[in-house]
């Protein structure tokens, strides 16, 4: 055979497999883009990924928002904390709302919205309702809400009272799955009773004379629930994120310091923004975690409707043709690209339809849910590759043994052997498979380092295959030879447990019964043999471990090895008691004062056993201000655990001062004098200025406990080097060196043989310790039994964070 017929008879035996690889090829492409459209049309109409859409929804409105200009015909005065702190708490008298009425009226706004609820007459002051309905008709074009809620199934809506003849309009706001409010309904309807939104009662209805432009409403949007329907659907393009609204005070406006004039022809939205009154929503511009007040929504809802925006979903063909484009795109991208230009192709898909998602967003108002033609878009790449990979590999097979059955090929020269450049390719990529495998395994590798507990995966027989770092610093001896490459050296499960645990045996009996329960599923016993869970054990170093164990399976089914991991659970138990120790101890100290006025009150019951009234009532008033000075202990102290506090600039003199006035009845109760000495000098700093003076008040109030009658208690602030010190000394019966090592500790109290007992769960020195550290201080305590006690608290005189953690 001459070196021409060997290399025709070369080419016939790859040429056959080749075309017969580039139909199927065809074929199953053809297959996958059938797929990829039906599956896009179940995602889009399933709403299977609606939560994302509506991810990728607030991000598009942000970035909407970003260049939007702040409306500044539109005024919110609002019912702020600082109102109330200046007029009074919620609900105000309406003749402060008639005042307010008339006070912007004044300025001849173009309309007033007040977003206060006022359906029923006030029955204790009558003349207010005719005040404010006077106001409301002299200013005529006050607009006031409605609300609408279901009673018995059936929906009723409750109108503002009909003497104030004012617009009305609904205040519902309808949040989506998520809790975030997107949308509302410009129309809802009870029965043949329609009511517009408190926004469209606002703006008016849109042409005529009102210059009002055309709702951009969803069409076809209606809801009907039994008689409760609603009609006109709206997305709200926010203008910005919460505070955007330019925002008055009540107070100011009422005070007069707001300028004259400051109102006229402006939209006034009269509402609550203070904290826990009004109505506060997530929104797609909210940020960590701040919610929108309602009015503010109702702002951005005006200002939508008077300029004519509004979001709106694309209509049924530019939706289905812009989904379909970049699936489509991504296919022919994956059959006529290199795989790397072809990954390229498909991200540009995704993130252009994102983009794409924004821009229409932006610019048009038309909403274009992204997410089916992402997902799509972005598995096609990864289908197509391993159908081709699949493919390449059944093509290296047959064209391997095709080449056996020739003969005379084994002989083929040099120059021959370059004509099977494909094959060599072709195994080349074999070893680009086994050098992903073995990527793979170090990717597995690094996914087991990345666990947080320590976990190490095993062979049935109990050798350690992979481990995570975590895992071997539990057992650094028996892990040594982590990474031996000798299978006889390999570390076993068991000799770690043996190095790990107080009772390895019950450890390395979890492991057999781990695995005899998956010899039993491979014999089809399923969980007959019962599987375990997990369990429990002490670590020599005295940390609890929640031991757990699964079988990992082969391809095969059957169990090829198991993954075990110990989770520390140390602080779980020692929060486990900690809880039963407080339950422990609230449980008897908050009984007790109840159980003791029960038998007081079943004592004088009896005429003959019958205390006198000053008594009974004055044995009663002690035992209820026991338990309540209980309940105030634990509210104090779970104040000073919680994990963020307000940190604000203090005169720390002022904080001593006013715990020393605090306590200062207490101290001339019982004869004792209170002698305060602060350092000419300022103490300023950022603290949390209430839970600091508490703090200083429980040192202070233990101090007069334990001192005896025509003593004195001193009070110091002064500086040293490290830090401003908080003194109090008392010359009382002293603690001793037993009592101070358990003094900080929860439920701890002195006893004295002398003196009766103080009041008190022993919290109060806990939550004084709590305060000091969370400040990033501390406090001490010198004393000798009989000679009383000082306390010290210092506290740096570096600025503290608000952050700063115990």
């Amino acid at each position: 055979m001459t070196l021409w017929e060997k290399t025709e008879q070369f080419r016939r035996a790859l040429g056959q497999p080749f075309a017969q690889y580039r139909r199927n090829s065809y074929l199953e492409w053809s297959v996958l883009m059938v797929g990829a459209f039906v599956l896009l049309v179940a995602i889009a109409e399933s709403g299977w990924v609606l939560r994302s859409d509506s991810a990728v929804y607030d991000v598009a409105m942000s970035a909407g928002a970003a260049g939007k200009s702040v409306p500044s015909d539109i005024v919110i005065v609002a019912i702020d904390d600082a109102s109330l702190s200046e007029i009074g708490r919620w609900p105000w008298r309406r003749v402060v709302l008639a005042r307010l009425i008339d006070r912007i009226a004044a300025d001849a706004p173009q309309v007033i919205g007040m977003d206060v609820i006022l359906t029923e007459p006030d029955a204790q002051h009558p003349a207010d309702d005719v005040a404010l309905q006077a106001s409301i008709a002299k200013a005529g074009n006050v607009v006031l809400p409605a609300v609408v809620e279901s009673m018995q199934g059936a929906a009723v809506i409750h109108r503002p009272m009909a003497a104030f003849h004012a617009r009305v309009g609904h205040i519902n706001m309808l949040l989506d799955k998520d809790g975030v409010a997107r949308h509302l309904y410009l129309r809802e309807s009870v029965g043949s009773d329609p009511l517009p939104h408190f926004a469209a009662a606002v703006v008016g209805p849109p042409g005529g004379a009102s210059g009002v432009p055309p709702y951009r409403v969803e069409p076809g949007s209606d809801v009907l629930r039994g008689n409760w329907r609603w009609q006109d659907k709206f997305r709200i393009p926010f203008a910005g994120p919460p505070g955007t609204v330019p925002t008055v005070p009540v107070a100011d406006v009422l005070d007069g310091k707001i300028p004259a004039e400051a109102f006229r022809n402006k939209v006034v939205l009269i509402g609550a923004t203070a904290s826990g009154l009004g109505d506060v929503f997530p929104t797609p511009v909210s940020r960590n975690g701040e919610g929108m007040s309602g009015v503010e929504v109702i702002a951005n809802t005006v200002q939508a409707l008077r300029t004519g925006r509004g979001i709106l979903t694309l209509p049924e063909v530019p939706f289905w043709m812009l989904s379909l484009l970049p699936v489509a795109l991504a296919g022919l991208a994956s059959l006529w690209l290199r795989p790397k230009y072809a990954l390229l192709a498909c991200a540009a898909c995704c993130v252009g339809s994102l983009v794409l998602c924004v821009v229409l967003m932006v610019t048009l108002q038309r909403w274009f849910p992204p997410t089916a033609a992402v997902f799509v878009s972005a598995l096609i790449y990864p289908l197509w590759s391993w159908r081709r990979q699949e493919a390449a590999l059944r093509f290296l097979g047959d064209g391997l043994r095709q080449l056996e059955k020739e003969p005379g090929l084994l002989d083929l020269s040099p120059e021959v052997k370059e004509v099977g450049h494909d094959l060599d390719a072709r195994m080349h990529a074999v070893f680009r498979l086994t050098t992903a495998l073995r990527d793979m395994r170090r990717f597995l590798a690094d996914g087991l380092e990345a666990l947080t507990e320590p976990t190490l995966i095993c062979d049935p027989t109990g050798r350690v295959l992979l481990l995570n770092r975590r895992m071997q610093q539990l057992a650094p001896s028996t892990l040594r030879h982590r990474n031996s490459s000798s299978v006889a050296e390999l570390p076993n499960i068991r000799d770690i447990m043996q190095e790990i645990f107080e009772s390895p045996d019950e450890g390395v009996a979890y492991w057999e019964a781990l695995c005899r329960a998956g010899i039993g599923a491979d014999q089809g016993a399923g969980n007959a043999m019962g599987q375990p869970t997990e369990i429990d054990l002490s670590t020599r170093t005295g940390q609890e471990v929640l031991l757990r164990g699964a079988p990992l399976h082969g391809d095969t089914g059957s169990v090829a090895g198991h993954i075990v991991t110990c989770i520390d659970i140390t602080e779980l138990r020692r929060a486990e008691h900690r809880r039963e120790e407080s339950l422990r101890f609230v449980s008897h100290d908050m009984r007790s004062p109840q159980a003791s006025i029960l038998a007081l009150i079943d004592l004088q019951r009896t005429p003959r056993k019958a205390l006198p009234m000053p008594q009974l009532l004055d044995r009663i008033g002690e035992y209820a201000n026991r338990t309540l000075e209980l309940a105030d202990d634990f509210i104090q102290l779970a104040r000073a655990e919680a994990p963020h506090w307000d940190f604000v600039e203090t005169d720390i003199a002022g904080v001593v001062l006013d715990a020393a006035d605090e306590l200062w009845a207490l101290a001339q109760s019982r004869q004792i004098r209170l002698n305060v000495d602060i350092e000419d000098r300022a103490f300023v700093a950022r603290v949390e200025p209430m839970l600091l003076a508490r703090a200083v008040a429980n040192l202070v109030s233990n101090a007069i406990k334990f001192s005896s009658a025509d003593s004195a208690v001193s009070i110091r602030l002064y500086s040293l080097a490290s830090g401003y010190v908080i003194e109090v000394e008392d010359k009382g019966v002293g603690i001793s060196p037993d009592d101070q090592q358990r003094l900080f500790k929860p439920f701890s109290r002195v006893q004295h043989g002398t003196h009766d007992r103080p009041s008190g769960v022993g919290l109060g020195l806990v939550f004084v310790k709590t305060v000091a550290e969370r400040h990033g201080g501390s406090i001490s305590l010198s004393s000798v039994a009989g000679e009383g006690a000082t306390f010290r608290m210092t506290l740096p005189h570096s600025t503290l964070s608000c952050d700063m953690m115990p």
